[in-house]
């Protein structure tokens, strides 16, 4: 008997498809859903079909989900997990085979776990955004790589007894696949998810604000750009790579302007080029991307909390309990100056920085 197949578009509200897909999962049966590479096919972990499921990885929403099995997430796969998803990404972390989680059968864990890790997906798909935060634990999602509903619910037979179509939907993408540990991070499959973008996401961002984002945030930014290259031994634009994401922004900046002429002189003589620097402003999502948020005043540190509180880390003043002045309409010795006091204030966090 062929599955009931729910046709889905984005014009409708998709509470229904949820409430269905939910009570499907949760009677043991398959379900087809729609993916960022084709179409997926999803149990419970106690499904009579579970078992059976090849290659499977577990879908979450997000890096809070995998220590409920008793998976750890290192910095970098938690950094991935929240700034990339929901993507063509998959995050492999270190699992044992024999620490089966509380309700889980153990064949089940054991293919989960199969070579030590277990692999998390979150794809990417308007229906993936309402389905997630209703499930009520894990689900197992197996990829079929074909475009449509009825293709995919071919390969689990009697298994599937509703698949929710979105249409044809490209099956050409592939997952890439990024094994994380507390060492580091590895590139395990190449996949449509760039290589360079996971370097960028699963690095530190160090966030340094100022007011308009044209001299002591942009000097912030590139001198420590500088002494991080330094001390890692790299170029400057090389440094996500090893792991820091430096940026600059400004609670009151328009966007898209160049640093001073005398921001980038005093850059300069301590080794930063500002050249290429474009003012930004803060927001949100920036906000809470970051590791390290290091404001130059008080006042900029109350802005960040009156406008967007409780996003992000707690902020911290680059000069301990100190202001530093903006050296806007002075000489340049007064931006030389600035420039010495943000390297001295910025070398007592490299070190927690490099060696964490």
């Amino acid at each position: 008997m062929p599955p009931t197949v729910l046709d889905w578009s984005p014009t409708v509200d998709p509470s229904d498809f949820v409430r269905r897909v939910r009570e499907e999962l949760t009677a043991g049966r398959v379900v087809v859903f729609p993916g960022d590479s084709g179409y997926v096919a999803l149990a419970e972990p106690t499904s009579p079909a579970a078992p059976t499921f090849p290659a499977p990885a577990v879908l979450v929403y997000g890096p809070d989900d995998p220590p409920r099995l008793g998976v750890n997430v290192p910095t970098a796969a938690r950094r991935l997990m929240f700034r990339a998803w929901p993507a063509p990404l998959t995050v492999a972390l270190p699992a044992d085979p024999a620490a089966v989680p509380a309700g889980w059968p153990a064949p089940v864990w054991e293919a989960a776990a199969a070579g030590g890790v277990v692999r998390f997906r979150c794809p990417e798909h308007a229906l993936t955004d309402a389905l997630l935060p209703a499930l009520s634990g894990p689900v197992l999602l197996s990829e079929t790589f074909q475009p449509t509903a009825a293709l995919a619910a071919e390969r689990f037979g009697d298994a599937v007894q509703l698949a929710v179509s979105a249409g044809e939907v490209n099956a050409t993408r592939r997952p890439t696949e990024v094994t994380v540990t507390e060492a580091g991070w590895r590139l395990t499959q190449p996949g449509d998810f760039p290589a360079d973008e996971v370097e960028r996401l699963a690095a530190r961002i160090v966030l340094f604000v100022c007011t308009g984002n044209t001299c002591r945030s942009p000097l912030a930014e590139g001198i420590t750009k500088a002494l991080l290259a330094e001390r890692l031994g790299c170029p400057a634009e090389a440094l996500p790579a090893k792991g820091f994401w430096v940026l600059s922004a400004g609670v009151a900046a328009y966007g898209g302007g160049p640093a001073t002429d005398l921001s980038a002189a005093a850059a300069a003589e301590f080794g930063a080029d500002l050249a290429e620097h474009r003012s930004r402003p803060v927001n949100p999502h920036l906000l809470a991307a970051a590791d390290d948020v290091i404001a130059m005043t008080r006042a900029h540190a109350q802005m960040l909390a009156t406008h967007y509180p409780g996003l992000g880390p707690d902020v911290r003043l680059l000069c301990g309990d100190a202001d530093l002045d903006d050296p806007i309409g002075a000489g340049p010795e007064v931006y030389r100056e600035c420039a010495r006091t943000i390297r001295e204030h910025v070398g007592r966090f490299l070190p927690g920085w490099v060696n964490e």
